[in-house]
């Protein structure tokens, strides 16, 4: 092979290995990584947060209720876990003293968030869920727009109201009990 086959074999190598180098480039940058470790020492542990909520006790006034009126009281509720949760409300009941529930008026049972306690109980809540004690208890908690990130505290405000309809059979019922269950999920 002369000297212009040689020149032309050395050509054809150079533009392969340019060739080869630039479509390595091509897309952004790019490596293969490869590491292993031992298990020889143990079983490996895989570890999530917590999720935790405690609720404080609920303050609502004992004022008599009648058609029109709503009575609010505060609660607090702090995420004591290691993860942000969303509350949710998972149900609500009203329960009578009496053997004849039947009588119960359908209350609308709401809850909110206040700056505090004092604002809770002048009105001053944000709405974040409102239903009655009728409505069937749902499968997956309705949830609301309350996010408590891990150790945070917040007031939430439940309320009572009467409506404007209320029956006259709901007279003489006596103390009522209140039940609203909240959940909290991870975020």
């Amino acid at each position: 092979m002369g000297a212009r086959g040689t020149w032309l074999v050395v050509g054809v190598v150079a533009t392969v290995v340019v060739a080869v180098v630039s479509l390595g480039e091509v897309g952004g940058s790019s490596a293969r990584l490869s590491d292993s470790a031992s298990t020889s020492d143990g079983p490996v542990v895989v570890t999530s947060g917590s999720a935790s909520l405690t609720l404080g006790a609920l303050a609502l006034p004992t004022d008599p209720l009648y058609p029109g009126l709503t009575l609010s009281g505060p609660v607090t509720a702090t995420n004591t876990g290691t993860v942000a949760l969303t509350l949710g409300v998972a149900a609500a009941t009203v329960t009578s003293a009496q053997a004849d529930t039947r009588s119960v008026p359908a209350l609308v049972l709401g809850l909110g968030t206040a700056s505090s306690a004092t604002d809770c109980r002048a009105g001053g809540a944000v709405p974040v869920w409102s239903g009655t004690a009728s409505d069937p208890t749902p499968a997956v908690a309705a949830p609301t727009s309350v996010v408590l990130t891990a150790g945070e505290s917040r007031t939430l405000c439940v309320s009572v109201a009467m409506g404007d309809d209320g029956r006259s059979t709901s007279q003489g019922l006596g103390d009522l009990g209140l039940t609203l269950r909240l959940t909290g999920t991870q975020v």
